[in-house]
C-alpha cells in the first residue's frame, strides 16, 4: 500500500508539476490609468484606477504621493485635497492618510481583514498649482506613476484633459529615472491627449509626461504678490534658521548700545551732563590725544578701548609701574647654543596708597619677598596672578561706572545664551537641507552665527563717561600711529615716559619705538642696557612685548594633550510634479 502511495504521489508530480509545488507569489498592479483635468485655477483633478491582483493575503495597497518638491534651491509645497477612494462598484475603501517625508500617504484597505484575488482600487484627489508659465508657452510636467512602485505595475496609460487651454505639443519620458527609453506612446488633439507605454514599471523606473499649451487660455495663473506670498509660506522654516540672529540683535539694540552725551566734547566727563543712547548708524568722531589718559591706567585704557582686557593691558601696567619707579628692567642675555632672550625685574621701592588696587597686586606678585626677579623664574608661576590682575582691572573699570554693568560677565552671558539659541536654530537648518536640497539653508546659518557671535560679544554697554574715555583711548592710539606728536611734542622726552605704557596697551607700541628712532629720541628711563642685546629700540620693544606677555602667561597644563584621536531636448523619466509611488500590505 505504502508503495503504491509513493508511485502515485511521484506520477502526479511529473504530470502537474505546478499544481504539486507551491505556487509562485503573485503580488502586482495590472493595470494603471490616470485620467487627470487641467482646472482654471493651475490645479488639476486627478482619478487613478488600479487594478490590483495578488495570491497572498494582502489587507490592500498603499500609494503615496509627492507634497512638497524642491525647486531652485527651495522648498515647494502643492497640498492634495478632495479625496475620495472607491471600488469599481462606487462603494467606499476605508483608508487612513498621513504625511511622511514630504509625501502624502494613503493607507488603503481594511487592517481586520486580508483577501486575496483581484481588486480595484479609485483613487480621486486635486492638487494645487500644478502649471508652470513660460515665456514661450504654459505647461504641465507630471510623473503619473512615480519611481517608488515596491510592486511591478502593468500597462501603465493616461488621459489628460485641458478645457481652458489648447494643446500645443506634446512628449512623455519613460524608464529608470534620469534616462528615456523612448518605448512611450502618445497622441492628442485639441483638449486632449493620451499616453501609454507597453512595458511594466518597476522600482527605479517612472513614467512622466509633458504638456505643452497655448499661451493663448482661460487659464488664471497666480499673481506675483500670491506666488511670493505662497513662497514665503512654503519656505518658512528658512526665516526660523536666522531666528537667534534676530533675538540677539534685539537684545544688543536695548542692551548693548552705549549712551553718549549730547555734546560732542569727548573730554566731557561730567556723568550728569545730558545723554542718550548711540544712534544706530551713528558715526563717532576721532578726536587727536597729545597726552597720556590722567583718568586711565594703561591696562584700563586698553580694556575700555576693545572691552576685554588683554595679557598686553597687564604689561603696559607692569611698564607703568616702571615709569613710577617702583621698578626698572633690565635685558639679559644668556651664552650658549641656542641663545636665550630673557628680563630682569628689578624693585626699587615697595607698594603704598598712591597705586591703584591692581597695579599694588602686580607688583606684589612679581617680587613677593624678592628684590628681583627674572622673566623665565616667573614663567609657569604667574598665569593665576596675571589672572586676577585681569579680574581687578574689570572691577576697578566697573568701580569707575565706564560700562553700565559688568563688561566681562555681561559678555559671557550673551554668548553663551547665543550659543544656545544657536543650537535650536540648528534644526531648522537641518530640515531646510533636507526639504530645499540646497546648501543655501546652512549658508544663512553660518552667516547668521557669525554676526550673532559679533553682536553677543558687543553686548557689553558702556555709560557716556565709558564712550568718552574710549574715545580718548582711540584718540591717543590714532595720534601715535599718524606721528601727529612729533610736530608738537618730539621735544618733551616726559612725554615718552608716559605715553610707552599706553602704546602697548592700545597696540601700537612698535610704531611708536620706531618713531623714536626716527627722531633719535632715547628710550624711557626704565629700560637701562636694553642696547647690549638690541641694536634698535624697536626690535628691543617688539621682543620685550612678546616675552613678557607669553612669559607671564604660560599656563603649563594647558599644554598637555589630552589623547583621543520639460521640452528642452533629451528629456527624461522623473522631476515632474506627482509621482511618488506605492505597494501592497
Amino acid at each position: 500500500m505504502r508503495k503504491i502511495l509513493v508511485t502515485a504521489l511521484a506520477t502526479f508530480a511529473f504530470l502537474f508539476p505546478k499544481l504539486a509545488f507551491a505556487q509562485q507569489a503573485v503580488d502586482k498592479v495590472t493595470s494603471f490609468h490616470s485620467e487627470i483635468t487641467i482646472n482654471q485655477d493651475t490645479s488639476i483633478s486627478i482619478k487613478e484606477t488600479i487594478g490590483y491582483e495578488t495570491n497572498l493575503q494582502k489587507h490592500g495597497i498603499y500609494r503615496y504621493i509627492p507634497v512638497r518638491y524642491q525647486r531652485s534651491g527651495f522648498s515647494y509645497t502643492a497640498k492634495i485635497k478632495d479625496i475620495k477612494i472607491t471600488d469599481d462598484l462606487g462603494q467606499a475603501i476605508p483608508y487612513t492618510s498621513f504625511k511622511q517625508s514630504g509625501n502624502q500617504v494613503f493607507k488603503i484597505g481594511d487592517p481586520d481583514r486580508t483577501f486575496t484575488g483581484e481588486k480595484t482600487y479609485i483613487i480621486s484627489y486635486t492638487t494645487e498649482n500644478a502649471l508652470k508659465r513660460f515665456e514661450d508657452l504654459d505647461a504641465f510636467y507630471w510623473d503619473i506613476t512615480g519611481e517608488g512602485w515596491q510592486i511591478p505595475i502593468e500597462k501603465p496609460s493616461t488621459k489628460i484633459t485641458s478645457p481652458y487651454a489648447e494643446i500645443t505639443k506634446v512628449d512623455c519620458f519613460t524608464g529608470p529615472v534620469g534616462d528615456n527609453d523612448s518605448l512611450c506612446e502618445k497622441n492628442f488633439s485639441k483638449n486632449e491627449a493620451f499616453f501609454h507605454y507597453p512595458a511594466t514599471i518597476n522600482y527605479g523606473k517612472n513614467f512622466t509626461v509633458a504638456i505643452g499649451l497655448d499661451k493663448n487660455n482661460k487659464i488664471i495663473f497666480p499673481t506675483k504678490i500670491e506666488l511670493f506670498i505662497k513662497w514665503i509660506k512654503d519656505n518658512f522654516f528658512l526665516f526660523l534658521i536666522p531666528l537667534p540672529l534676530f533675538i540677539i540683535f534685539i537684545l544688543w539694540f536695548k542692551k548693548g548700545r552705549d549712551f553718549i552725551f549730547i555734546s560732542p566734547n569727548v573730554f566731557n566727563l561730567d556723568e550728569d551732563k545730558p545723554k542718550k543712547l548711540k544712534p544706530l548708524f551713528y558715526q563717532h568722531r576721532t578726536p587727536f590725544v597729545y597726552e597720556p589718559l590722567k583718568d586711565l591706567t594703561p591696562g584700563e585704557a586698553g580694556a575700555i578701548l576693545d572691552e576685554r582686557v588683554d595679557n598686553q593691558d597687564i604689561v603696559a601696567e607692569i611698564l607703568d609701574l616702571a615709569r613710577k619707579k617702583y621698578l626698572k628692567i633690565e635685558s639679559v642675555g644668556e651664552k650658549g647654543l641656542f641663545k636665550t632672550q630673557d628680563f630682569k625685574f628689578i624693585k626699587l621701592k615697595n607698594s603704598d596708597n598712591k597705586l591703584p588696587e591692581h597695579q599694588k597686586y602686580l607688583l606684589e606678585g612679581i617680587f613677593g619677598r624678592y628684590k628681583n626677579k627674572l622673566l623665565s623664574k616667573l614663567k609657569g608661576k604667574f598665569h593665576t596672578k596675571m589672572q586676577k590682575a585681569k579680574q581687578m582691572i574689570n572691577s576697578s573699570v566697573a568701580d569707575k561706572k565706564l560700562f553700565t554693568r559688568n563688561a566681562r560677565k555681561d559678555r559671557i552671558l550673551y554668548i553663551v545664551l547665543f550659543a544656545f539659541l544657536s543650537i535650536l536654530g540648528f534644526f531648522p537648518m537641518v530640515f531646510a537641507i533636507s526639504a530645499t536640497n540646497s546648501v543655501l539653508p546652512f549658508l544663512i546659518f553660518l552667516v547668521q552665527d557669525i554676526l550673532g557671535f559679533i553682536c553677543a560679544c558687543n553686548i557689553p554697554q558702556k555709560t557716556a563717561v565709558g564712550t568718552n574715555l574710549m574715545l580718548q583711548a582711540r584718540g591717543l592710539r590714532k595720534t601715535i600711529k599718524l606721528g601727529k606728536w612729533r610736530e608738537e611734542i618730539k621735544e618733551k622726552h616726559l612725554f615718552i615716559e608716559e605715553i610707552f605704557p599706553f602704546a602697548v596697551s592700545l597696540g601700537v607700541v612698535t610704531k611708536l619705538a620706531r618713531d623714536m628712532e626716527k627722531l633719535n629720541i632715547r628710550p624711557p628711563s626704565y629700560f637701562p642696557g636694553y642696547a647690549a642685546y638690541h641694536k634698535s629700540f624697536g626690535s628691543f620693544a617688539k621682543t620685550f612685548n612678546s616675552q613678557v606677555s607669553s612669559g607671564l602667561s604660560f599656563n603649563p597644563s594647558s599644554g598637555k594633550w589630552s589623547g583621543g584621536s520639460g521640452f528642452s531636448g533629451g528629456g527624461s523619466s522623473g522631476g515632474g510634479g506627482g509621482g511618488g509611488g506605492g505597494g501592497s500590505w
